[in-house]
């Protein structure tokens, strides 16, 4: 008998228990904007960034995210799927310059870095010219928002003594 009541005493904290992460559950998690408030803002932004290649080298289509994943889509396709390597090069500095601007965007919640790597922008056949724009973009975007950007590559960068600096390696690699 005794070992029933303590089962049942066992059975009935262990519902408690369950009880009490269910509650836990059905809390909101976050304070500020909703998932879907969240994606669009990012997205919007990227589609900012974007809309000046349009047609070339960038697809014709929008970028959007799904909220309850995350996933990326350009048009109706995931974006992995829908772009070839250089419109998937845009992509990636499109989401670079959004990280940037996750504090303006969003709200208190959302931590923005306070760097961005970039190595050699300059792959895939993109256009000189189009990278050379990017980088000036990225230069506005981390003055406008207190980070910095750094970026590796082999061409000479865009003229901007404001917002660019160009460190030389002493010793540059040697081509194999």
């Amino acid at each position: 008998m005794q070992r029933r009541d303590q089962a049942r005493e066992t059975l009935k904290a262990a519902e408690q228990a369950v009880d009490a992460l269910d509650n836990e559950a059905s809390a909101p998690l976050v304070a500020g904007a909703k998932p879907t408030d969240r994606c669009s803002a990012f997205a919007d932004r990227m589609n900012g960034f974007l809309a000046e290649f349009r047609g070339d080298p960038w697809v014709d289509h929008d970028v959007s995210i799904r909220d309850s994943d995350l996933t990326f889509y350009v048009g109706t396709r995931p974006w992995d799927q829908a772009l070839d390597a250089e419109a998937k090069v845009l992509f990636l500095l499109a989401y670079s310059y959004a990280t940037l601007f996750l504090e303006h965007d969003l709200d208190d919640e959302c931590a923005f870095p306070g760097l961005l790597l970039l190595d050699n922008p300059y792959q895939q056949g993109i256009d000189e010219n189009a990278v050379r724009r990017v980088l000036r973009t990225l230069a506005q975007a981390a003055s406008e928002t207190g980070t910095q950007v750094m970026s590796t590559q082999a061409l000479t960068p865009p003229a901007d003594p404001k917002t660019i600096r160009v460190l030389s390696m002493p010793r540059p690699y040697a081509d194999p």
